[in-house]
Formats: structure tokens, C-alpha cells, sequence
């Protein structure tokens, strides 16, 4: 007598957007500090004065990431992802990703940071913005043009992890400022890269964790986790289960 392994144990579905709405809400409360204090025209300081020059790229930055991270954050919900939903919140993420991503190069670019040169820090932000870009691209091309719906998911949770990285960026910091140990421009460029690095390993396994559900019968839970449509489903099962042509009826 054989007894059938027992099912996997799936986590709550709601267990994984909470998580990272909790993440998001760092960068998202110092965003919401940041627009607050230029609205309300706050006392110049060495740290503040970049953004008072030229309000406008950080505005877009901090509604474009605020949209981006809450937003996102229900994608990896299951029971969204086959649904028309997914691609409507697709076509406003897209966009919200790009300027999340193109604001904050222009920033790391073109703001002077105080405390003397950041070329370090620069190039670690410049390598993450660019590479949030280069995944937002190639999500929309893998599912626009290639119809690949799992090398889709793959991208666009590599862009939403580096898009993220703000919020385990904060977390990291949480000790050195809780040491009043304030870090210089080398460490923040460190911080920062580590950041990125958790976030998209954390990614890769979760891509890889999607890529080893089995064949066969698991199928449709295999292409619900990568995005497709259930009227695609239900059409794509109908016809592999109908009777090929000329089978006579009994």
C-alpha cells in the first residue's frame, strides 16, 4: 500500500503584496516628508538645497515610485495575475517604472551630492536605474512581441525587486542610524548596491520557484503564475481535450 505525498502547503496569497507594501513604506513616508517640505518651503540646508534647485525630477520620482511600489505589490497576488486586471495595472506600472527609474538617473546625474565627490555612488545608482530600465523593456518585449508570457513575469519581477530596493535600503541603514554613526558617500554607494543584490536574488528565487512547478496536470497553475489570461486557458484545455476530426460518435 502506497500513500500519496502530502500537498505542498501554499503561503497565504495575500502574504507576499502586504510584505512589500510594508517594504515600500519607508521610501514612500520620506517621499511623501520630501514633497512636504518643498511644498511648504523648509529652511535650506546642505542636504535639502538640490532638490529646491529643481523640484521637478524628485516630484516625479517620489509619485512615480509611490505608484510603482503599492501598485506592483499586487501583481504577485495569483488570483489577480490571470485576470484583465494584471494587464490594466500592467499599462500604468510600465510607465510609472520608467519614470521611477529615468528620474532617479537624472538625480544621480545631475544633483551635486554634499559631502564632496560620490562618484562611487553614482555609478552603483546609475548601473541600478539603467538596469531597472533595461527589465521594464524587456518584460514589454518578451509579452508584446515574443507572446512569452514566463520570460515576462521573470523581468518584470527583477524590475519591481531593483524598484524596491529602497525599502530594504532603509532597513539596512536602520543600524548605522540607530548608532549615530552617519555614513559617507563610499558607504551609501555600498549599502545601496547591497540593497539591489538582496532584492534580486530574492527575485531569482522566486522565478526559479515558479519555473520548477511540474508539467501535466499543474499546467494551469504553471501559466496562471506566469500571467495568462484565463479565457486563454479555458480555450487552450478545450482543445486538447476534444476528439480529433472523424471520430465516429457512439
Amino acid at each position: 500500500m502506497t500513500t500519496s505525498p502530502l500537498p505542498r502547503r501554499e503561503p497565504a496569497p495575500w502574504r507576499v503584496p502586504a510584505g512589500l507594501i510594508l517594504l515600500s513604506l519607508f521610501p514612500i513616508v520620506g517621499g511623501a516628508m520630501r514633497l512636504t517640505e518643498l511644498a511648504g518651503g523648509a529652511e535650506l540646508t546642505s542636504q535639502n538645497e538640490r532638490f529646491f534647485d529643481s523640484p521637478v525630477p524628485v516630484s516625479i520620482h517620489i509619485v512615480s515610485v509611490t505608484v510603482y511600489s503599492l501598485l506592483g505589490a499586487f501583481q504577485f497576488v495569483p488570483s489577480l495575475r490571470g485576470r484583465s486586471w494584471h494587464r490594466v495595472a500592467g499599462r500604468v506600472l510600465v510607465p510609472a517604472g520608467l519614470l521611477a527609474a529615468l528620474s532617479g538617473l537624472w538625480m544621480a546625474v545631475f544633483y551635486t551630492l554634499p559631502g564632496g565627490d560620490g562618484a562611487f555612488l553614482l555609478i552603483v545608482r546609475v548601473i541600478i536605474g539603467s538596469a531597472m530600465v533595461v527589465s521594464i523593456a524587456l518584460g514589454v518585449f518578451s509579452v508584446s512581441w515574443r507572446r512569452d508570457l514566463v520570460r515576462h513575469g521573470a523581468w518584470m519581477t527583477r524590475a519591481y525587486a531593483i524598484g524596491a530596493a529602497a525599502g530594504t535600503e532603509a532597513l539596512l541603514i536602520i543600524g548605522p542610524e540607530l548608532l549615530s554613526t552617519p555614513l559617507n558617500l563610499e558607504a551609501q554607494g555600498v549599502i545601496t548596491g547591497t540593497a539591489c543584490v538582496i532584492n534580486l536574488a530574492l527575485a531569482e528565487h522566486v522565478i526559479r520557484r515558479r519555473a520548477r512547478v511540474p508539467s501535466g496536470t499543474d499546467e494551469r497553475l504553471r501559466d496562471t503564475r506566469a500571467g495568462v489570461d484565463t479565457g486563454q486557458l479555458a480555450g487552450r484545455l478545450s482543445r486538447r481535450t476534444a476528439a480529433p476530426r472523424g471520430t465516429p460518435r457512439r
